[in-house]
């Protein structure tokens, strides 16, 4: 029997989450999905309800609904952009009852010695190698890959396809753009973002915007 679950987000980073809890569901039943809380309800065929597969994610109100509730109540906050999403977990942690289960898709392969905190969510086809610490509210988008002895901070996403080499430090609220490489050695500081593509290959400070290959500082 699956434990209860609701999810925050209605856009497509959600939807896909959906769609991947859907299928780890078909493996080993693990999530019970009660529905979806957001400002305003994500609507579609006059219907407020998300639809993927055989999933029905019901509209289920707004942070209000949460932050009333007086049981225990498992959340995935699902949105990819780091600083929302630590802006709408700061919020919700006012309410003891809510609790930020770790959530690992299907077809992951992850080292036994991994180290993770809370809330941090495994895309499918991911890969973490032997003796990676990730922080709270890590997110690791579809095919994502760390290599052995890495560190991701709290709240940094790395997208699809992004590739991580050994012993690599990210640090938090960083977003790492889709198909963005890292090599070996390689220190990123807090609330870095890298475009789409980006080969990372020397250290970079914090609160920067880098592109390119190699990715240089932009804007």
């Amino acid at each position: 029997m699956g434990q209860d679950l609701i999810l925050i987000g209605s856009g497509g980073c959600m939807r896909e989450i959906l769609w991947q809890i859907e299928e780890r569901n078909k493996e080993i039943f693990t999530w019970n999905i009660l529905g979806y809380v957001d400002k305003q309800p994500f609507v579609s065929n006059g219907s407020s309800a998300i639809n993927v597969g055989d999933i029905c994610c019901p509209y289920l109100g707004d942070d209000n609904f949460l932050l009333s509730r007086h049981q225990k109540t498992n959340v995935a906050v699902s949105v990819g952009e780091p600083e929302l999403r630590k802006r709408i977990v700061e919020k919700l942690k006012k309410n003891h009852w809510l609790k930020f289960p770790n959530l690992i898709m299907s077809d992951t392969r992850i080292c036994q010695d991994t180290e993770m905190g809370q809330g941090c969510i495994i895309s499918m086809d991911c890969r973490i190698s032997t003796n990676v610490i990730l922080g709270d509210f890590v997110f690791l988008n579809i095919a994502s890959v760390i290599c052995h002895d890495g560190r991701i901070g709290d709240f940094t996403t790395l997208s699809p396809d992004t590739k991580i080499a050994g012993q690599v430090r990210i640090g938090s609220q960083c977003e790492i753009g889709m198909g963005s490489k890292v090599i070996q050695g390689t220190a990123i500081g807090d609330r870095v973002t890298a475009g789409a593509g980006s080969v990372i290959v020397k250290d970079i400070q914090n609160d920067c915007k880098v592109a390119g290959v190699p990715a240089r500082k932009i804007g």
